[in-house]
């Protein structure tokens, strides 16, 4: 770490200070993560030396004056969470995030860096997913003007990755007008173009050109909503292959729908989707499926039924997905069910979910948390994951983990998880990982743990990451001003 960023809280508290001597509303916080993975290794990833010591430090700065309101993040870091087994030899320090914002009773106005998606996402999508550790954003400008019946959106900038190896330059237009008592009407287009590339991996797709149009409906005799969003991409750099195959690469076709109801405690929904040679790289629409599973846009299609009813007091909710899906030449189903509880005797939270996946090959999958409330202030959390595949041709495969965690609301809590597998990760088939977190005040807490986790694929909201087995311990610090 440059001995130059202790001055960090500093600054953050100079500018906390600032903001209460003046009519600037002014906030302040500093991050501090730092790992120390005993298989971290140098800029190659072939690197045979240990490089452990990683860490990002930051400073973000956020101000509010009237209708305006901004902000960025200085960051000085010598890895990124995506790619954690490369240490980088010099640390970087940039200005990570700045935005500046103008709002007013018609005109949302904004610089910087922001996120966006473009009606569900078929034609744009670019939001944070902390749960897989995506931070990207737009660097350029975005503007909104709403007027009665009619709402305008248009965005222009570039996207770039944490890891600073691959850009896009990205413009997008909306527009939606209301008809009818709770109809909108929509209509999107987006452009695409390959700034940076990675020097391995897909070659680059060069400009896209996306559009769609959509149909809604919201509350419509107080109880039905309906969505239907149909897009089209035109890569207008990529050539017909040298033999036939089933996806012309020139151009890309998606669609979405569904259909809900809802009364008295009932909710049920129909949803479909098809998507064929359909991603951008920067789209990301609706799963149409349980919200951990993959989204594949290349070739592929599905459909199913959602049911969920709430009663009772305490508060229970039952809930039934049963779907039919494809992918290529791959068909199958997924099904899944649960429930959900809360506040039974004022003191104890259940969830409980099990579903069969048989689309690429059976899948198993359950998860369930269970919280009970010793007292106002003391609690026990226990958290399950198991998932059991059974590929066809090969060996079965199980994982589950099992997490315990007691707490003290709102100052401490200590967790302990254990993480068995099938195969062997460290030598070994059942790995430990504990930590514990103290909370201060205006929301700072201290956040220590340490041990071996397995890694593998996560996925949420139908993107996904692989990450790395992890050997050490980690801390994490934030303070706010």
């Amino acid at each position: 770490m440059r001995p130059w960023t202790l001055l960090l809280p500093v600054l953050g508290g100079l500018a906390a200070w600032a903001g209460e001597a003046t009519p600037l509303t002014l906030s302040a916080t500093t991050d501090l993560l730092t790992w120390h993975d005993l298989l971290a290794t140098g800029p190659s990833r072939f690197t045979p030396t240990p490089r452990p010591g990683q860490y990002q430090y930051s400073l973000s700065l956020q101000g509010n004056l009237g209708p305006w309101t901004g902000g960025a993040t200085l960051r000085d870091v010598n890895f990124y969470q995506p790619n954690p087994k490369i240490t980088l030899d010099r640390a970087t320090t940039t200005l990570y995030k700045k935005y500046l914002k103008f709002d007013a009773s018609h005109w949302n106005l904004q610089a910087g860096d922001f996120n966006t998606m473009l009606g569900r996402g078929l034609v744009l999508s670019v939001i944070q997913n902390p749960a897989i550790l995506k931070e990207d954003t737009i660097d350029g400008g975005d503007a909104r003007y709403r007027s009665g019946r009619l709402e305008v959106h248009a965005l222009g900038g570039t996207v770039t990755t944490e890891q600073q190896d691959q850009s896009w330059r990205v413009s997008g237009f909306e527009a939606t007008v209301r008809f009818l008592p709770g109809n909108r009407l929509g209509v999107r287009a987006g452009t695409i173009q390959d700034g940076r590339a990675p020097s391995f991996g897909a070659p680059p797709l060069g400009l896209r050109q996306s559009r769609s149009v959509s149909l809604a409906g919201e509350d419509l005799l107080g109880s039905v909503n309906y969505y239907v969003e149909l897009g089209h991409i035109d890569f207008r750099d990529q050539r017909l292959p040298l033999w036939p195959t089933p996806v012309d690469p020139r151009k890309g076709d998606g669609g979405y729908g569904s259909l809900s109801w809802h009364r008295q405690g009932w909710f049920l929904m129909a949803e479909a989707k098809h998507y064929e040679n359909f991603d951008n790289q920067l789209n990301n629409p609706p799963l149409a499926d349980r919200d951990t599973e993959k989204n594949d846009l290349h070739d592929a299609s599905g459909r199913r039924l959602y049911a969920q009813y709430s009663f009772g007091s305490p508060d229970l909710t039952a809930f039934l997905s049963a779907g039919g899906y494809r992918e290529e030449t791959l068909e199958g189903r997924n099904v899944y069910g649960g429930f959900k509880l809360q506040d039974c005797f004022d003191r104890l939270d259940m969830t409980y979910t099990y579903g069969l996946r048989t689309v690429q090959y059976l899948e198993k999958k359950t998860d369930a948390t269970l919280t009970w409330r010793f007292t106002p202030v003391w609690s026990l959390d226990l958290t399950l994951r198991d998932k059991r595949n059974r590929p066809s041709g090969a060996d079965p495969y199980e994982e589950t983990d099992l997490t315990v965690q007691v707490a003290r609301s709102p100052r401490f809590s200590a967790y302990l998880m254990q993480q068995r597998s099938s195969l062997a990760v460290f030598d070994a088939t059942r790995l430990y990982y504990g930590g514990v977190r103290v909370n201060f005040r205006k929301g700072s807490y201290l956040d220590l743990s340490a041990g071996r986790l397995r890694g593998g694929e996560v996925c949420a909201s139908g993107q996904c990451i692989t990450l790395p087995p992890f050997k050490g311990w980690k801390a994490a610090a934030h303070v706010r001003w």
